[in-house]
């Protein structure tokens, strides 16, 4: 219950970082995935959401000339999202007030404990996709 919590947390701390540069933090996990181009399911896949959900957000970053649509050699069916130029900009903004954010909650934490917490979060992590990726095999 507590990292359920803590994500709730997290989501809504996002949502004050990229509210006022017109953003929320469904749109920044994209643009930050798109840093480097990829397709949309390796984006979905990484972020764990549905790759539906983020197509209607990629496609609405487009639209807004926020990311750009390239072919992918190894698939054209796949094509891959990339930050423009704007997209960088906003994206560098949002990153920006993350620090500051993130500099200001860092007055209040224990920065060895939280090097442990991380390591221990990247383990289950790893325990759960593994997992995960059994159960998918065994069908």
């Amino acid at each position: 219950m507590s990292v359920f919590k803590i994500n709730g947390l997290i989501i809504q701390a996002g949502e004050g970082i990229t509210g006022p540069i017109g953003q929320s933090s469904a749109r920044w996990q994209v643009l930050g995935r798109a840093y480097q181009p990829q397709t949309v399911s390796n984006m979905a896949r990484d972020i764990g959401h549905a790759r539906q959900s983020v197509q209607r957000i990629a496609d609405v970053l487009e639209e807004e000339g926020l990311i750009a649509y390239l072919d992918n050699p190894s698939d054209r069916r796949a094509r891959l999202a990339q930050l423009t130029p704007e997209g960088v900009e906003v994206l560098n903004a949002i990153y920006l007030r993350q620090v500051e954010w993130s500099l200001q909650i860092m007055k209040h934490l224990n920065a060895a404990q939280l090097v442990d917490i991380a390591d221990a979060l990247g383990n289950v992590s790893r325990v759960l996709a593994t997992a995960f990726e059994a159960s998918k095999a065994a069908g």
